[in-house]
C-alpha cells in the first residue's frame, strides 16, 4: 500500500528572473504531487520578476520581498524559517521541475 505522501515546501529566491520565472513557477504547479506551498522571496530585483511572482493567483503561492539584494544563501535559510512543512524542496528561479520531482523524492525519502 502506497503511504500518504506529506506536504512540502518549495523554495524560490530570484533576482531579475523576469525572463524564467513565470516557467519556473508553471514547472511547480504541474507537479504530480499538489500538497505544497511555494515560496518565492525576492532579492532586491530591478526588473518585473516582482510583479510576475505576485501576479500569481494561487493560495499556496506566498511572495516575500524586503525591497534589499542579500544574496542567495541569506534567501535560502530565509525559505527555510519561512517554511510551514518539514520537508522544502529549492530550485532556482531559471530551473523547470520535472512534473513527478516532487512525488519522486518524497516516494524514496518515505516509503
Amino acid at each position: 500500500m502506497k503511504k500518504i505522501l506529506p506536504a512540502v515546501t518549495i523554495g524560490i529566491p530570484f533576482y531579475n528572473a523576469e525572463k524564467t520565472l513565470l516557467d519556473a513557477i508553471r514547472s511547480v504547479v504541474a507537479q504530480t504531487h499538489n500538497n505544497w506551498e511555494l515560496i518565492l522571496i525576492d532579492d532586491g530585483s530591478t526588473d518585473s520578476s516582482l510583479k510576475i511572482a505576485q501576479a500569481i493567483d494561487d493560495p499556496r503561492v506566498k511572495v516575500f520581498s524586503d525591497g534589499k539584494n542579500m544574496k542567495l544563501a541569506a534567501r535560502l535559510n530565509q525559505i527555510v524559517q519561512l517554511a510551514s512543512c518539514d520537508y522544502v524542496a529549492r530550485m532556482d528561479a531559471d530551473d523547470m521541475m520535472s512534473p513527478n520531482r516532487i512525488e519522486t523524492q518524497l516516494r524514496e525519502i518515505i516509503e
